[in-house]
């Protein structure tokens, strides 16, 4: 695989890095493995980052100039660079799409034509793969999902959406990782622990995973929620 960004500044204070504008597996790869190094060589620099789907936006340290930054970066992808696809972990995950843990499951239904069955039998058989982490702390946004699970966000947003909720929001799914506000179509709740606010650094699901849903019962959902607390 060969990357050739395009790199230029974005604000007086950040850098955007474009891989092209289509959203796949290869320009994921590109960017996880460009975000690696720009951690790893030059994170004295940035005082924050974010990767997206074909985009890296660093924000700089305030002592740091900007189109030094620039031309360094530039420098440094000067020659077209090859990386190799690496082995990306896989994060099993079980969900209950029962009930009060599914309270949009009717309106994907009535959305897709599809029965409560085929929905979850489609969501956990999706090819997974987490492209990039935001929204909220640990949030991910998951691309893979069938294409007839598409189900447009809701018209005005939930004030509150539990922990572990389980979503559709067009054509992505993805996890509420704490409590927070939220207009995607909550089809089902895991029982996992996404994200620690005193452990950051060590969320359950990163960037550049696999992810694979299962479904489980609302007896085993309760049974491991109680277990964990």
């Amino acid at each position: 695989m060969i990357i050739n960004p395009i790199i230029r500044p974005a604000s007086d204070r950040s850098i955007l890095i474009q891989f092209g504008s289509k959203i796949s597996a290869e320009t994921h790869q590109m960017v996880v493995w460009f975000t690696e190094i720009l951690l790893e060589s030059y994170n004295s620099y940035i005082n924050t980052i974010s990767p997206a789907y074909c985009t890296i936006l660093i924000r700089l340290n305030k002592d740091i100039m900007i189109n030094e930054m620039v031309s360094e970066l530039k420098s440094l992808l000067r020659n077209p660079i090859k990386i190799n696809k690496s082995t990306p972990k896989t994060i099993k995950i079980p969900v209950c799409y029962e009930g009060e843990f599914a309270p949009d499951m009717d309106k994907v239904m009535k959305h897709t034509g599809y029965r409560k069955n085929e929905i979850i039998d489609k969501h956990t058989s999706g090819d997974y793969l987490v492209y990039f982490i935001g929204f909220s702390p640990g949030f991910p946004y998951i691309g893979g999902m069938d294409h007839t699970l598409t189900t447009p966000r809701l018209k005005t947003p939930r004030k509150i959406v539990p922990a572990g909720s389980v979503a559709i929001g067009g054509t992505q799914t993805g996890i509420y990782p704490i409590q927070s506000p939220g207009g995607w179509n909550i089809i089902g709740r895991t029982y996992l622990i996404l994200f620690l606010t005193e452990n950051i650094n060590n969320s359950l699901i990163k960037i550049g995973n696999k992810s694979q849903f299962y479904p489980i019962t609302r007896d085993e959902y309760l049974s491991s929620q109680n277990s964990l607390q």
